[in-house]
């Protein structure tokens, strides 16, 4: 429920963050608030997913992760000047069930009231990229509840679609306004007629500019020329397309970091393409340096519609020539990324890039959005109103 008074009356405005585990990989709402707490209080609560797990592996390690988390209940967080504090209430999955979705409801509001409490918040700004936060945001007093929406679960895969929807519809019906990522969340936010705002993805220009010494020891022994994409390995990806592109440029090893989610045999087949496994963020600069040109090879469908890949600005942060399908948000960057939807066109530009040498970053375009500045127009939109 929203406080009468936005920002408590005198007191320094502060925020209560439902998102992604902290720490577990560098999101846009991570990037955002490890620069907003080095000014503003911070809580931040790790959420349950909305998929259901399943018996595999993957799965398995993530809930270990998760339970190991709630054990330790609440930490302080510290990354240069940067202190939020997190939040991990006992959660259950498997959130479709009415009973489940009720005991977690709960424990997150005892934990959370407790931690305003503690720690001085009596009416935080509520931002949220999940949509399951609906159950929650309603019971806790706060000055307004924003939106931050970064995609379109419902059309996530392995998502119960219209759970998704209705989880969503409720947090749109009791949020004050909406920042969406993509032109094609904020049209869909707009038509609510509440205040809604676009705030594009930003880069950290400097650390992607880095030029490593050495390239990663995960590349080392891979065939050059190689060609790269970094990030969630899920169904997203194109693989008929890569498939297609890797069988015709037998001699160009193609090079997947990150986690892998998805059933990808028929990539693994192929004697060119290599898996790397996640990558830590701080070692990127020096995969980025073994790699020749960079790769976005997303399916486009109803999902990528609304994607606005965080990953497509770090890439061109780097200097390397970067070859993307025709993704909608991609499209406003035709300048600076060779694009490509068929297997024909994305092996064209990849031949283009391979032979292209590496460029210094436009760095006047790149630093326009720079998370820094990101961050405080996030701040602002969140207040505006007051």
């Amino acid at each position: 429920m929203t406080d009468g008074n936005p920002v408590g009356g005198a007191r320094k405005p502060s925020f209560l963050v439902f998102s992604d585990d902290w720490g577990e990989h560098p999101s846009s709402c991570q990037h955002l608030f490890l620069r907003i707490a080095k000014n503003f209080p911070v809580v931040w609560v790790n959420t349950v997913g909305m998929r259901s797990p399943k018996l595999t592996v993957a799965d398995a390690r993530k809930a270990w992760r998760k339970a190991a988390k709630m054990v330790s209940g609440s930490s302080q967080s510290n990354g240069g000047q940067s202190d939020v504090t997190v939040l991990q209430p006992p959660m259950l999955p498997y959130a479709g069930l009415r009973i489940v979705r009720d005991l977690n409801r709960r424990s997150v509001v005892r934990a959370v009231r407790g931690a305003l409490h503690r720690l001085g918040m009596p009416s935080p700004t509520v931002v949220t990229t999940v949509p399951n936060a609906a159950d929650v945001v309603g019971s806790i007093r706060c000055a307004r509840i924003v939106y931050y929406c970064v995609d379109d679960f419902a059309h996530w895969p392995g998502m119960d679609s219209e759970r998704v929807r209705n989880m969503e519809e409720r947090l749109i019906s009791q949020a004050d306004l909406f920042i969406a990522t993509s032109q094609k969340l904020l049209e869909r936010l707009r038509a609510t007629g509440k205040r809604s705002y676009l705030l594009e993805h930003g880069v950290d220009v400097d650390f992607f500019a880095t030029e490593a010494e050495v390239e990663h020891h995960a590349v080392a022994a891979i065939p050059k020329p190689r060609v790269g994409y970094i990030g969630l390995i899920d169904e997203r990806l194109d693989q008929d397309l890569l498939i297609e592109v890797a069988s015709r440029m037998a001699d160009v090893s193609f090079v997947l970091a990150g986690p892998v989610v998805t059933d990808v045999n028929r990539l693994r087949r192929l004697n060119n393409v290599f898996f790397t496994g996640a990558i830590p963020y701080r070692e990127l600069p020096s995969l980025i340096k073994g790699l020749k040109t960079l790769l976005l090879p997303y399916v486009c469908n109803t999902l990528s519609e609304s994607i606005s890949p965080l990953k497509l600005k770090e890439y061109l942060a780097t200097g390397k020539p970067v070859v993307s399908t025709p993704l909608l948000e991609v499209s406003a960057m035709r300048p600076h990324v060779l694009i490509g939807g068929s297997p024909d066109q994305i092996a064209e530009a990849l031949d283009v890039g391979i032979a292209a040498a590496d460029s210094k970053p436009q760095r006047d375009f790149l630093l326009k959005h720079d998370w820094s500045i990101k961050a405080q127009q996030f701040v602002g939109m969140c207040m505006s109103g007051r």
